[in-house]
């Protein structure tokens, strides 16, 4: 990992997606007026998610991990998926089907005590660990997995939707407890 990082190619794709965000939002407010919008707004999801996995392909096949990378990667998974979830869940903003609120609201509290949690491990020992664990991406898998069956609408069974949702809360819930598990077996 180089300490001081210029802008490798991964970075900039990281940050290409952190911009996506602003497209995606803006689709996402007019879906409840043209429903041609949710498709637009399942592709730019996509691309998301291709970009996510080609930022990290290409700073391990070029060895260009950097710190920069370590948190501009979650970060921009975590913004993308609480702007989603967010406004998924709002009525005034989203069609049906939209998440139950407790879904974003576990999501969004468990990574705000992440970012806390990180920043005091900050604060105690200099040091800051950025490492995903198999349960983590697996959580984030389910989290964009949520958030495209919503977008999908109504052809996603609502018996369908509450799986992916309970799964998704359950392993949101598992990989907050492993990372602050790990957190304090570090201290």
């Amino acid at each position: 990992m180089r300490p001081f990082p210029a802008l490798t190619i991964s970075n900039k794709i990281s940050l290409i997606r952190v911009c996506f965000i602003i497209p995606l939002f803006l689709c996402m407010i007019q879906v409840q007026h043209y429903s041609f919008y949710r498709y637009i707004c399942l592709f730019i999801i996509l691309l998301i998610g291709l970009s996510d996995v080609l930022d990290g392909h290409i700073a391990r096949k070029r060895n260009e991990m950097t710190f920069l990378g370590k948190c501009l990667d979650p970060i921009a998974d975590k913004l993308v998926i609480a702007i989603s979830c967010l406004i998924l869940s709002s009525n005034n903003i989203w069609p049906e089907p939209r998440f139950p609120y407790w879904l974003p609201t576990i999501i969004i509290c468990k990574d705000i005590l992440l970012i806390f949690g990180s920043v005091i491990f900050l604060i105690i020992t200099g040091e800051i660990h950025f490492q995903p664990t198999t349960i983590g991406k697996i959580t984030t898998f389910l989290q964009i997995t949520a958030v495209i069956s919503v977008l999908i609408g109504n052809h996603v069974p609502a018996s369908i939707l509450l799986v992916i949702w309970k799964m998704t809360i359950i392993f949101t819930l598992v990989s907050g407890i492993l990372y602050a598990y790990l957190a304090i077996k570090r201290l």
